[in-house]
């Protein structure tokens, strides 16, 4: 790989960087996309990823100073995340100091390094992500907490610093980590002042961390967050909750156009036949149908792709988001099919895949179901585990890890 014993070919390199960038934006969007499997995604786009950042490292510390270090100063959130994972993952001793002095001094950068922390491992790594909880900068103390936060790290005296804070953001991020925190249980008068903040997506955090910790106040909180424009968490929540009312509120929310398809989103969660039936006559919306045609295929089991029932539509969006890649029904003969598939399924009984719905179920397809799906599946989970008791995986981890967190959870839900 080298003109030289001492100069890298950098034509390679810059290729190996080029990739990375690419396949770290392929990754991010595949670890929430409707037609990627966890094992899909370790083969299809982790492994491509792993095998350019390790391009990268064999260039050692010349290509270290000379080409990733400067690429943190792009405005590719996705080349500054290659480029600090392959300085992170390389021999270089000066990595974590120059990595560090990026987070200080490129704010712009902040959210591509703190999920290159996130996500990469490296000795030394959490000692100086906690020695930033200290930080007379606010941001800093975010950056490093929300590091933290995801590897499951407690953020100790750093978390009142959060809860304290001005920035809706980071009282978000204090509400987060509340449920894993040693005395988390301590901090119920912090949920409930936070489920009447001001801010949404506080309150989203105070929700989050009250299902754990303080379900009764939660719940009522949920039902009233529910009727918001912006409140889909909440009619997920009610959705998997499926208790009295619950069903009246979601079908009452699909006659809001601006809840419309967070409705039927939740709705799918819920798996009930003549829920299903509740929401064909959006079929042909172009926001609504590939929705409802994802909710057909989580409680039969069956791909509307395979059954041909879908229609190719060409996608002028300008931002490309996990809806996109959802199959869109052609409405009649999806209606048709629907028809045909209907009778094999009770009303009044929740179903995923074809089978009525149960734990077993929901822990297998949190193991091997559309990514788009696992974050739901796993606060269903949550919602049934003993109060206080925090089910720990990361659906936005390296595949890895999620497996290594997956068999956790299987041996702690017995």
């Amino acid at each position: 790989m080298r003109a030289s014993d001492d100069e890298p070919l950098w034509d390679v390199l810059e290729e190996h960087l080029d990739e990375a960038e690419f396949l770290w934006e392929s990754w991010e969007g595949s670890l929430v996309a409707p037609n990627y499997t966890l094992a899909e995604v370790e083969a299809n786009v982790e492994s491509r990823l792993h095998a350019h950042l390790d391009g990268l490292v064999i260039g050692g510390p010349v290509a270290a100073q000379q080409l990733l270090v400067p690429a943190l100063e792009s405005d590719e959130s996705g080349r500054v995340a290659a480029a600090a994972a392959a300085l992170l993952l390389g021999p270089d001793e000066t990595a974590l100091s120059t990595l560090f002095a990026a987070l200080h001094e490129l704010p712009a950068a902040r959210p591509a390094l703190v999920r290159a922390f996130a996500c990469i491992d490296r000795a030394e790594l959490l000692p100086r992500l906690r020695a930033c909880l200290t930080d007379v900068d606010e941001a800093i103390v975010g950056a490093a907490a929300e590091a933290l936060v995801f590897r499951h790290e407690p953020l100790g005296e750093a978390l009142s610093v959060l809860l304290a804070s001005d920035e809706p953001a980071l009282r978000g991020l204090g509400l987060r980590a509340l449920a894993g925190e040693p005395g988390g249980a301590g901090q119920v008068r912090a949920i409930q002042a936070a489920l009447a903040d001001e801010a949404p997506q506080v309150v989203d955090a105070a929700i989050a961390a009250g299902l754990v910790l303080a379900p009764a106040p939660t719940w009522t909180r949920v039902r009233s967050r529910a009727e918001q424009p912006d409140g889909a968490l909440a009619l997920l929540l009610l959705a998997l909750r499926d208790g009295p009312g619950d069903r009246a509120a979601l079908l009452a929310a699909l006659g809001d156009a601006s809840r419309r398809p967070a409705a039927i989103y939740a709705l799918g969660h819920v798996g009930a036949p003549e829920l299903v039936d509740a929401c064909l006559e959006w079929l042909d919306d172009g926001d609504c149908g590939p929705l409802v045609g994802e909710a057909m295929q989580a409680l039969t089991g069956l791909d509307l792709d395979e059954a041909g029932v879908t229609a190719t539509v060409e996608d002028e969006a300008t931002e490309h988001t996990p809806e996109h890649d959802l199959a869109r029904p052609d409405p009649l003969p999806a209606m048709q099919w629907w028809l045909r598939q209907r009778p094999r399924f009770a009303d009044g009984q929740r179903y995923l895949q074809g089978e009525p719905r149960a734990r077993a179920g929901v822990i297998e397809a949190l193991t091997s179901g559309p990514m788009r799906r696992r974050p739901a599946l796993l606060l269903d989970l949550q919602l049934k585990a003993p109060r206080g008791a925090l089910l720990r995986l990361q659906t936005a981890a390296p595949t890895a890890r999620q497996r290594r967190e997956l068999a956790e959870l299987r041996r702690a839900l017995g």
